[in-house]
């Protein structure tokens, strides 16, 4: 007995010192981050102001049209370990375009932690989701973002699909995925599917990307960005092993926020 006793005492030690390094660990490698390049970021907001409204809470951050109609709404999920903020540069020009944007704030900068973030901002906010119940709606996501919107998107057609009590953005139009591929199989869904990545892209794994290939929807299309990169659909310096730029910045976002504008009014 005593014998047992002394076991399970090392035993709960050692379970507790497990999860503490773990925890440990993990908040070890989510504090290494890459932050928001806020000159490049405040350089666009002055080149737009007036023609984008902007507010922020813990959620999210929404962009609405000052100026134009509104279009559609686009949903957007931010890359693995990437300050949300740092695709505020995107966002601001979709909604200069006509687009509400929903920059969605995730745990620990990973949208894998909060698959159905969007779901919690609708049910917070009915009043606007009620205001854009008359528009298109459409996921999207940078990198690791793009694969959590698709596991996301994938739950919401099974959800409709089942006749699940469900909300506006379950009728989902389609997904947009920069430097990214979905995880889940949309090849027999009635959706539509963009892809954008750059030419120079070093991070995307484009095996793994033409293998996903076989996922997407019929009613699928792809851009490449000439001189394009992993890191440059946000604004947060290079990220580790990408490629060499060919392109600036802020011609990247301005070229993605046409590619999307134009493949969404089509």
């Amino acid at each position: 007995m005593k014998k047992f006793k002394k076991f399970l005492k090392w035993l709960i030690i050692l379970i507790v010192a497990i999860v503490v390094i773990s925890v440990v660990g993990f908040k070890i490698y989510t504090g290494s981050y890459y932050r928001a390049d806020i000159g490049i970021i405040d350089n666009i907001e002055k080149l737009l102001s007036g023609e984008v409204m902007s507010f922020s809470d813990k959620n999210c951050t929404v962009f609405i049209p000052a100026k134009q109609e509104r279009k559609a709404v686009i949903v957007f999920y931010p890359g693995g370990k990437v300050e949300y903020t740092s695709y505020n540069g995107l966002m601001y020009e979709l909604a200069a375009r006509g687009y509400v944007c929903l920059l969605t704030r995730m745990p620990e900068n990973l949208a894998v932690l909060n698959i159905n973030a969007v779901d919690k901002l609708t049910s917070k906010y009915p009043e606007f989701t009620k205001e854009a119940e008359h528009l298109d709606w459409y996921l999207a996501g940078h990198s690791l973002g793009g694969v959590a919107a698709s596991v996301h998107l994938e739950k919401t057609l099974s959800s409709a699909k089942s006749g699940e009590n469900s909300t506006i953005p379950s009728e989902y139009k389609g997904i947009i995925l920069c430097a990214s591929y979905p995880s889940v199989d949309f090849s027999d869904a009635d959706i539509r599917l963009l892809s954008i990545y750059g030419s120079n892209d070093g991070v995307l794994d484009m095996k793994q990307y033409e293998a996903c290939k076989k996922l997407w929807p019929e009613n699928s299309e792809e851009y490449v960005i000439q001189g394009g990169i992993h890191s440059f659909f946000g604004s947060y310096g290079i990220q580790d092993k990408d490629g060499k730029p060919q392109i600036t910045n802020f011609e990247q976002i301005t070229q993605t926020a046409d590619i999307i504008a134009n493949w969404v009014s089509h």
